[in-house]
């Protein structure tokens, strides 16, 4: 079974195809060197009895390596996506495979 490396990665977040440049800053820390992700803001919609509601809930998907060291959930991470804004980053989740899912909040 092949093994991917980070250049196999790096193509699932082109940001000429469909990724998008990010910036990660930690709490009282510096601003990383700009990298690419997938950024997704889906719109959610959820009822209960009569009422419905509405929320969006924004992810990047990155690879694992170009997140700098430190990243972890709740610290106060911020994230700002090139056209789409700056973010805090709620959760960090790596799957284990050298890619990482950021969970934003506003």
């Amino acid at each position: 079974m092949p093994i991917e490396t980070e250049a196999d990665r790096a193509v699932f977040v082109n940001p000429d195809e469909f990724g998008a440049i990010a910036i990660y800053t930690p709490a009282g820390g510096v601003a990383s060197a700009p990298f690419h992700g997938q950024f997704d803001d889906p719109m959610m919609s959820a009822g209960l009895n009569d009422v419905m509601t509405l929320d969006t809930r924004p992810t990047f998907f990155c690879r694992s390596a170009d997140l700098p060291a430190g990243a972890e959930s709740g610290a106060g991470d911020g994230l700002q996506v090139a056209g789409e804004g700056t973010f805090s980053v709620v959760t960090v989740e790596p799957d284990g495979q050298g890619m990482t899912l950021l969970r934003l909040g506003a």
